[in-house]
């Protein structure tokens, strides 16, 4: 027993004298390495020098008494970082941007060797010394400093840094010299190869970016170089191209000038953010938001789990049945654990998780990290019939109707089994159901159904299996009390993302907190295995829902994009993304009223991400160095009087105006010649649903738009025929004819209609050319109790003033977001003095005087409380709404659904 003790103790410590050290994974080494640009050619500015964290470190490559370093030791990364009087380098910026986007207990250390002029081959380390017994005088005594060996100095310094940190990646920018070299890819991955082994790394696990030389944009002298450098992914997997587009250069169109050195070392930087799954956001800890590189490779450093098939008697089945199970590193059966059931899809069984997805090397890494509580995870065969091999006709009746059963057997058979045999708790609290594809389908369906059982529901990719949203959760208060976390998933380019989007919507619209996470992608398991690893880490411990927003990668294209547009893209919060591509521009902005400045990457593509924006419809331009244009991944509209861009967000509140199934009216377009102003003019008429069919006479709504805005207004961004169909279904309002007419009068002098000249050519317009026209080419009544004006804007003014004066031929004047200029006695005086002679006529003929604003935010607010303590005093009746939203088409269209079902009753 004694000499067993003391070959442990002596082992022990034999491993304690090889390794001596212990890692800290939260400080992270990149080796870089390369030719003139990566050594650093620009000169070190005042900026470059300053402020620099202690949180970014550099491992002195030389000795460098003139600066006080020595080599082997670490210091603050103030450069020069490459030797004692090299200038600014890429990886100045490269770790500047991890520092500023990273959490606050994660370091930076970088490792840089670099030999200005030297080909690829000097870092091949079979070539090394035939290289530098022929390398030309002035570059021997850069190689002297390195002992004439690059290559091993790099190799030395990286043990020294594992000895602290972990490398994490390697960053390369070299290829001036070999330009034209199409065997360059081979020769950099012989030096990558090499690395991998002699530092001991996974390849997996460390990618290499690789910058591109000066741009042919910058007339690069090497420019052409960049076309095979866009190859190296093709012979190492794990490589990315850092592009140099858009980087200013040094007057010899070879170097790389201090602010491009900057723009290129940002670029590493955000690149090698978004290989760790790091989330650039500003205002907020930065978190990480998808699984990093190498999250799904086993690590020979941290402890595991332990996967085991068991087999359980199920009743509703008939038969025995099979499921893996998964207990994590140090499961101890005196101690109790939650329980995660995971599903796969149609074409799998309880080992398809297994065989493509990884979860237990993905769990035990999180484990290590401690990013997760300890949990079981039961992964069963989700097609509940005798036969449930995921054999034959996987889409036969019986085999997708056994996965419906198998809610039976899980909640009466499975569960129970694994209550007995493993030590888990049994509340609800501590259970969890998740799965992919199918899968994702019986999670939602089973998870949602039985909320007294399950408290945390994932599905990754659901598939049409899924219930209608209704079905799911037909009381949403009860999901918000019980869901600890109702997360959903999905890549971009799934066919079946449908089915998560629906579900969101409805969840939306009903203010059921949940994630709904969408990433680059399509149907497979790179998606799926990402959805894990997310959602996993939410699991058993305390959730901020207030933050469920922030989960995404992706967001929903607008509906306002054009066909197959990927951006704008829409955030669950209703933030937007948008992205332009606009390689020669110097200056981009978005202007949504706010302007958000744009910022540009490698490839000329401009991007921004608002605040919330506003629900429903809202204009917007591109800002090209100045210059406002439409956008063109987004559909356009007519308003700030010339075509611009519009975006729809979503709106809980917007029921009433969605495309739903019910009966539907027509809008057309008509061209007619008007005696007023002799010549011809175009209106858009809305007609009810049956009117073709009907004999019957339907009373009209003349409806106005705004100043900068045209016919189409009430019918594009309006949407007044939808906000009618829904109304007249509900029974909510009589069907009508809506008139969108034309309110630009031409040259009526002026400011556009708010001027008496211009109001008395719409009122002549109106009388004279667009009545008459309508009530002799449609069904309708001629009668003004079968007739309404109203208009938003310009068109409120125009109707305060055309409705007023003929209130004989109106039974209801509506007036949104709009009044009388208090400022303008010139031009409100006379109205004020006609409708205080005319009250009494007023008061009569108007049985609906409606005026409505959209809070105090409404540009037009003010004046119109002014005139409606005017018409107070007069004694004119009217009724007041308000419904916030400022001067918007959001506040315009609630209009509408409100005043709609006030005429012609």
């Amino acid at each position: 027993m004694t000499s067993i003790i003391r070959f442990f103790a002596f082992t022990a410590l034999l491993l304690l004298g090889q390794k001596g050290y212990s890692q800290d994974p939260n400080f992270h080494v990149y080796l870089s390495f390369g030719q003139s640009n990566m050594e650093g050619y620009a000169k070190i500015e005042p900026q470059d020098i300053t402020a620099v964290d202690d949180r970014f470190q550099v491992l002195e490559t030389v000795d460098c008494p003139e600066i006080g370093r020595s080599k082997g030791n670490w210091y603050t990364a103030v450069p020069p970082l490459c030797r004692c009087t090299t200038g600014l380098t890429p990886v100045d910026y490269f770790g500047r941007t991890l520092i500023a986007n990273l959490p606050k207990n994660i370091k930076v250390g970088v490792i840089n060797v670099a030999v200005g002029g030297c080909k690829i081959e000097l870092f091949d380390k079979d070539k090394t010394s035939e290289y530098v017994a022929t390398a030309p005088d002035w570059m021997k005594g850069i190689l002297k400093q390195y002992n004439d060996n690059p290559y091993q100095r790099l190799v030395e310094m990286a043990k020294i840094a594992q000895k602290k940190g972990v490398i994490k990646g390697i960053l390369l920018h070299q290829g001036e010299s070999n330009t034209g070299d199409t065997l360059w890819p081979k020769k950099v991955k012989i030096v990558y190869d090499n690395l991998m082994k002699d530092l001991n790394l996974d390849p997996n696990k460390v990618p290499l970016l690789s910058g591109e030389t000066v741009n042919e944009d910058q007339n690069g002298k090497c420019g052409s170089m960049n076309k095979i450098i866009a190859t190296l992914p093709k012979t190492i997997a794990n490589s990315y191209v850092i592009s140099s587009s858009g980087c200013k250069a040094e007057a010899d169109n070879l170097h790389f000038n201090a602010a491009g050195y900057r723009d290129l070392g940002n670029r590493y930087g955000e690149k090698m953010l978004s290989l760790l799954g790091y989330k650039l956001y500003n205002g907020k800890d930065f978190f990480r938001v998808s699984a990093p590189i190498g999250f799904d490779q086993v690590n020979s450093n941290v402890a595991t789990g332990k996967v085991e098939m068991i087999s359980y008697e199920s009743k509703t089945v008939g038969s025995i049945r099979k499921a893996n199970v998964y207990t994590p590193p140090g499961f101890n059966k005196k101690k109790k654990y939650p329980v995660l059931y995971l599903l796969h899809g149609i074409g799998g069984d309880e080992n398809e998780w297994l065989k493509g997805g990884n979860p237990q090397i993905i769990l035990d890494n999180l484990y290590a990290e401690g990013k997760l509580e300890p949990m079981i995870v039961v992964m069963p065969n989700g097609r509940a019939m005798k036969d449930d091999s995921a054999s034959g006709n996987i889409m036969a009746p019986d085999k997708v109707q056994a996965f419906s059963t198998f809610e039976k057997d899980l909640l009466t058979d499975l569960i129970p089994f694994i209550e007995k045999k493993y030590p888990v708790y049994k509340d609800r609290e501590h259970r969890a159901i998740a799965g992919l594809s199918m899968g994702g389908g019986q999670s939602l369906n089973f998870g949602l159904g039985n909320l007294d059982k399950f408290a945390w529901v994932g599905a990754f990719s659901a598939a049409p299996n899924t219930k209608m949203p209704e079905e799911l959760i037909p009381n949403p208060e009860e999901a918000k009390k019980k869901l600890k976390l109702l997360w959903i998933s999905c890549g971009d380019n799934d066919w079946l993302i449908m089915n998560s989007k629906r579900t969101h919507d409805y969840l939306y619209k009903n203010d059921v907190p949940h994630i709904y996470y969408l990433e680059p992608g399509v149907h497979d398991f790179k998606v799926w295995k990402n959805g894990l690893y997310m959602f996993s880490q939410f699991l058993f411990k305390p959730v901020d829902q207030s933050t469920f927003s922030e989960y995404t990668i992706l967001g929903d294209q607008a509906q306002t994009n054009i066909r197959n547009a990927k951006y704008p893209q829409i955030l669950p919060d209703n933030r937007v993304v948008f992205k332009i591509k606009a390689p020669g521009a110097s200056k981009v902005q978005i202007d949504l009223g706010k302007k958000y400045d744009m910022s540009r990457d490698s490839d000329g593509l401009w991007t921004t991400t608002t605040v919330v924006i506003n629900k429903g419809f809202n204009y917007y331009s591109l800002l090209i160095d100045g210059m406002a244009v439409a956008d063109p991944s987004s559909e356009t509209f007519y308003g700030m009087g010339r075509m611009a861009s519009g975006i729809e967000i979503p709106n809980k509140e917007g029921d009433f105006y969605a495309l739903k199934t019910v009966p539907h009216g027509d809008v057309r377009i008509k061209k007619y010649f008007s005696k007023a102003t002799n010549s011809w003019r175009e209106m858009y008429v809305y007609t009810p649903p049956g009117y073709e069919n009907s004999t019957e006479k339907y009373p009209v709504l003349y409806l106005l738009h705004g100043g900068g805005e045209d016919q189409t207004g009430w019918a594009t961004q309006g949407k007044a025929n939808l906000i009618l169909d829904n109304l007249i279904a509900e029974k909510k309002a009589k069907p009508m004819v809506i008139v969108m007419l034309d309110g630009n009068m031409g040259n009526t002098g002026g400011v556009a209609g708010f001027n008496e000249n211009a109001l008395k050519a719409f009122e002549n317009e109106l009388k004279i050319g667009a009545i008459p026209f309508v009530e002799s080419n449609f069904k309708v009544a001629t009668d003004a109790k079968n007739r309404a004006l109203a208009g938003l804007s310009m068109g409120g003014l125009q109707t305060l003033y055309a409705g007023i004066k003929n209130s004989d031929m109106f039974s209801s004047i509506g007036v949104f977001s709009s009044g009388w200029w208090a400022n303008n006695d010139t031009l409100s005086a006379p109205q004020y003095e006609f409708m205080k002679n005319n009250t009494a006529t007023i008061n009569s003929n108007i049985k609906n005087f409606w005026i409505s604003m959209g809070g105090k935010e409404d540009i037009a607010y003010e004046n119109c409380k002014i005139m409606m303590s005017k018409f107070d005093q007069m004694g004119i009746k009217y009724k007041y709404s308000e419904y916030s939203g400022g001067h918007t088409w959001p506040v315009w269209r609630h209009d509408l659904f409100m005043f709609a079902p006030l005429l012609f009753n």
